[in-house]
């Protein structure tokens, strides 16, 4: 699933025009070139019927854009969520049944004497294998 939302991530034209390819898992390398994105996977819940698990996973996605400034995270976030939100598709073995917006804040940090501003958004990405 990581794989396969990244790529789709970075075949959105209006991101990529902000980022490029600084879209990533888990971290951003300390001094790196903003803006970026980094995703965090916080958790995932498989979904189950009466027998067995039925191949559908609910996972909350953490999307951080990063930024210089409050507006260039802003923009960053909002090219994310309309990448995502609502979408439904399918990306190599992976398919996408929704994606969801459940939550979306803005905080700031001081990096080296020099601001940096982030727009998170929790996804909520149910997945599954494509068969």
């Amino acid at each position: 699933m990581e794989a396969a939302l990244i790529a789709e991530l970075l075949a959105t034209t209006n991101l990529t025009a902000l980022v490029g390819q600084r879209i990533n898992w888990l971290r951003r390398s300390q001094g790196a070139a903003l803006p970026a994105v980094v995703l965090h996977r916080i958790d995932g819940t498989p979904d189950y019927h009466l027998t067995a698990a039925s191949g559908l996973v609910e996972s909350r996605i953490q999307a951080d854009c990063w930024g210089r400034t409050l507006a260039e995270s802003l923009a960053v976030a909002n090219a994310v969520e309309a990448a995502l939100s609502g979408r439904r598709f399918e990306r190599g073995v992976i398919r996408f049944d929704a994606i969801l917006i459940a939550d979306r804040r803005d905080d700031s940090f001081d990096e080296s004497g020099s601001a940096l501003f982030r727009s998170s958004l929790d996804l909520m990405v149910h997945h599954a294998s494509a068969s």
